[in-house]
């Protein structure tokens, strides 16, 4: 009897040891593309506002009385995505944003 109680302690201590002792891992960080998929999808959350904002200001560019309010808070709303943006991708697209809505406040003085 003695010798299986033995092995059943060693094998309830290999599970345990191989289990983690009953604590959960650690979640791995993301690396490689996984960590690049997780910036793009950061990045397309952050810029929504922003591009929603723009796009305002973009469709109202051929009524410089409805664009004209609307450029303040679309330079806003793409400074601040400009802080929270990690991508090259991501950067890219809110220069060109930011662009546009300066040729509209351009043309609508």
């Amino acid at each position: 009897m003695r010798p299986a109680r033995a092995a059943a302690a060693t094998v309830l201590g290999l599970v345990l040891v191989a289990c983690g002792m009953g604590k959960p891992a650690p979640s791995p960080s993301p690396s490689g593309i996984g960590a690049v998929v997780k910036a793009m999808e950061q990045d397309m959350n952050t810029m929504h506002e922003a591009n929603a904002a723009a796009n305002e200001v973009i469709r109202a560019a051929g009524d410089c009385d409805a664009a004209r309010p609307l450029i303040p808070a679309a330079n806003a709303r793409l400074d601040e995505a400009q802080r929270k943006v990690q991508t090259s991708t991501g950067q890219q697209t809110l220069d060109a944003l930011r662009k546009k809505v300066r040729e509209v406040a351009e043309n609508c003085p």
